[in-house]
């Protein structure tokens, strides 16, 4: 066994049973992975081999980086895969196919930080209200409601939601038991009115005896595809940015919580990040989400007061 695709095979085999990565990394690195070999077999034309990453360098890397910076790909995609090239040539090291590699040493793209932005109460209530616009059948519409108000009342990713099965809510504790990053699992609160909203979905879902608890009119379970497609339709009918995404309301979840209680410990174990630094860009969010409605709405703030002194002078 040499071939360079059977050493990436075990590779994904050891990201997900050994180093516990979730599916949605281990699936951006795997595609990471063969636009590096794409790009090997036109930049060297020839036919990328495991010889050929045992000889990498780190010209050949920054030659990719170039390709996809021309191809106007962002830092963050960049650093990705980056970090999947790394990993796989550790693998290899692991397997002893490979001594050493100065890849290892070299830094990713300089990510611009940049602030999640949440959306506003209304908004929220806007994107359910145009469900029934978007879509004709009574328990898909009612499927749908349900998804959204349990992403943003519990900050769940879309995967999250997504593998979430029937059994996973307790009516007793009120509560569902999620299985995040890594393979943890959290159980979060459910709140009454998210419970009736799910309950009113299952009462007229045709699928009555599938085992998932979002499931597509075939029975199956849902896909974040048909998520995404559902809110594209949604926020152009509504005419709002592209911006606002399925996973703009686990933000909206995060920054609204901050600014009602201010609890990062807590707001952590409802996200499921592992680490508080993670949840603490909410902190910030939230100062400058108030900052700006502040500068808005406050009687006293120079907006205001120049369109006042305007008003006068008429």
């Amino acid at each position: 066994m040499n071939s360079l695709y059977d050493f990436i095979n075990l590779w994904l085999k050891y990201l997900k049973n050994s180093r516990n990565l979730s599916q949605n990394t281990i699936d951006s690195y795997a595609s990471d992975l063969k636009q590096l070999i794409r790009f090997l077999n036109e930049y060297k034309d020839t036919a990328c081999n495991l010889s050929d990453f045992q000889c990498l360098s780190r010209n050949d890397i920054r030659a990719w980086i170039l390709s996809r910076k021309n191809a106007r790909e962002c830092a963050k995609t960049i650093s990705r895969g980056i970090s999947a090239t790394k990993s796989f040539v550790k693998f290899l090291i692991k397997e002893d196919k490979l001594k050493n590699s100065d890849i290892l040493t070299m830094r990713a793209p300089k990510i611009e930080k940049t602030l999640p932005r949440p959306l506003s109460i209304s908004q929220i209530n806007d994107i359910l209200a145009s469900i029934s616009s978007v879509k004709q059948t009574n328990w898909i519409i009612k499927r749908d409601k349900a998804l959204l108000v349990m992403i943003y009342s519990v900050g769940l990713r879309v995967s999250e939601a997504l593998s979430l099965n029937r059994d996973d809510i307790s009516v007793t504790s009120n509560s569902i038991s999620v299985l995040g990053k890594g393979g943890k699992m959290r159980v979060v609160p459910l709140l009454d009115i998210v419970k009736d909203t799910i309950f009113d979905y299952l009462n007229t879902c045709e699928h009555f005896d599938a085992t998932p608890l979002f499931v597509n009119k075939r029975g199956g379970r849902l896909t974040a595809s048909a998520v995404q497609k559902l809110m594209k339709k949604s926020r152009e009918l509504l005419g709002l940015s592209e911006k606002v995404t399925v996973h703009a309301l686990r933000h909206s979840c995060a920054t609204h919580l901050m600014e009602n209680s201010g609890d990062l410990r807590s707001i952590q174990e409802l996200l499921g990040h592992s680490s508080i630094s993670s949840t603490q860009i909410y902190a910030d969010v939230a100062k400058k989400y108030i900052a700006e409605i502040y500068d808005k709405c406050h009687p006293l703030s120079k907006r205001n007061a120049s369109m006042k002194s305007g008003t006068e002078g008429q």
